[in-house]
């Protein structure tokens, strides 16, 4: 999770704005599980929450659900009790994935502070693997933590200038550090990385998807057979 200044450029926010009906993204699996969103709505507040569900079901997947949904409302529950009655609380862009062995996404909130120029927007991930029904921590992805932030480094050298950030991005924002790489989500093409802002105010928040491939030299046992 990661707070934003509340100097945040309209063009980002307008952008975050009309992607947000638009962001999440649903890769079916043949598991069972069925991705959707609920709305919590309260004073000074409107965010839509990801949730799964599944049917007839006992042992991993009850417990892949339960965590996952729990998860996911914790962060929205933590959100909105900072809501005050100057600072508002709306949904940005949020995003889904369901696969073979894992359930991953990313909550995206924008705060609006009273008289502030511009909202700023904070974010949660979350990932579990339905073959345990537990969640699926950094430090589980690689084999040696280290040698796995290094290699996202290199790869977000290459793929960080081709986003809106361009080559004027903050470099200390993509060192291989665990702060910088926390906010993570699982995708089909490979590992989405939520840097947040590390580019101009104008660039938004970045985002990039490093394959799969890149990390296979890294990546644990465990991650391979779930991303396999």
């Amino acid at each position: 999770m990661r707070r934003r200044a509340l100097a945040h450029l309209f063009t980002a926010a307008v952008l975050a704005g009309l992607t947000a009906s638009a962001a999440t993204v649903v890769a079916h699996a043949d598991t069972g599980f069925r991705m959707s969103e609920y709305t919590l709505t309260g004073s000074n507040y409107k965010i839509s929450v990801p949730r799964t569900d599944i049917d007839g079901v006992d042992g991993p997947y009850l417990a892949a659900r339960d965590e996952f949904n729990s998860s996911l409302r914790g962060a929205a529950d933590g959100y909105i009790a900072k809501v005050t009655p100057t600072l508002n609380l709306s949904t940005s862009v949020n995003f889904t994935y369901v696969g073979p062995h894992l359930l991953s996404a990313k909550l995206g909130v924008n705060y609006f502070a009273e008289h502030a120029a511009h909202p700023y927007e904070d974010f949660t991930t979350h990932t579990t693997s339905l073959d345990s029904g537990k969640a699926i921590q950094l430090q589980d992805v690689f084999t040696d933590l280290n040698a796995g932030l290094t290699v996202l480094s290199k790869q977000a050298a290459i793929l960080v200038p081709k986003t809106n950030a361009g080559d004027t991005y903050y470099r200390d924002g993509i060192l291989p550090t665990v702060d910088n790489y926390r906010n993570w989500a699982v995708d089909s093409g490979g590992m989405r990385i939520y840097f947040g802002e590390i580019g101009s105010h104008a660039a938004g928040n970045i985002v990039i998807t490093v394959p799969w491939s890149a990390l296979s030299s890294v990546l644990s046992p465990q991650m391979k057979a779930l991303v396999a």
